[in-house]
């Protein structure tokens, strides 16, 4: 199965390609994830909200299904070997940042909230990429072969999820909590001694990109833990 990822940046790649291809190998399915936005190779930088909203405004749905599913007479254009789905991820901790609501705002037409909950805050993400993506013009089968992703609140939980045990609901860390346990569990993994609290998560691709290529196999954890990520996950198993 080849599916088409429009993400923040390349370490949320690095998170869908790993975590999730891991969990549908357990389920028989292979599948390849390719890279639209970020480009991996190309980009210069870690990308984020406004790229994933810029890229499907400028790839309307007529444009998405011409070029990346295959339709018309030819199938496919421009040397682009059709798709099975495309996965639109993006981060819910961006909901209380004045510039994506004032964004979504002017483009978009659409006034978002900021809730606690965590189904409520993928709820309101999960507006956002629909109205981006023009859902509404799109058949049910085209609706249905694209995946929208919440992560809630960062793709830094699945990684949380993917290295901590006991499982818990990861969906609920957020802010300092989650830098801490983030770092914690990324300098862990280097075999260094964590040394809390961080100012930052760290976004480097190198280390990122060996992160979840180490941790891939606990993906079992990452279902349980973080239930938007088990959403997608059961999305793409219904594409295949």
């Amino acid at each position: 199965m080849r599916i088409g990822v429009v993400c923040e940046g390349p370490t949320d790649f690095f998170a869908i390609k790993e975590f999730l291809g891991h969990s549908l190998e357990t389920e028989g399915v292979e599948t390849q994830f390719v890279p639209l936005q970020p480009e991996i190779d190309k980009t210069a930088s870690d990308g984020g909200w406004t790229q994933v909203l810029t890229w499907l405004l400028r790839n309307p749905p007529a444009t998405r299904i011409q070029k990346y599913f295959g339709g018309g007479l030819f199938g496919g254009t421009l040397g682009v070997e059709p798709m099975n789905g495309l996965l639109i991820q993006l981060d819910s901790d961006i909901l209380g940042d004045d510039g994506f609501k004032k964004f979504v705002r002017d483009v978009l037409d659409l006034d978002v909230e900021n809730p606690a909950a965590s189904a409520a805050r993928a709820e309101q993400v999960k507006t956002v990429l629909s109205r981006a993506s023009k859902l509404a013009e799109m058949t049910d089968a085209d609706v249905e072969r694209h995946v929208l992703a919440p992560a809630v609140e960062s793709t830094e939980n699945w990684c949380v999820a993917a290295f901590l045990t006991p499982t818990r609901d990861f969906e609920t860390l957020a802010g300092a909590e989650l830098v801490d346990e983030f770092m914690c569990a990324l300098e862990r993994s280097e075999g260094k001694d964590p040394s809390p609290p961080y100012s930052k998560i760290s976004k480097g691709k190198r280390r990122r990109r060996r992160f979840c290529s180490t941790h891939r196999n606990c993906s079992q954890r990452v279902i349980t833990g973080c239930f938007q990520f088990s959403a997608a996950h059961d999305q793409l198993l219904a594409l295949s």
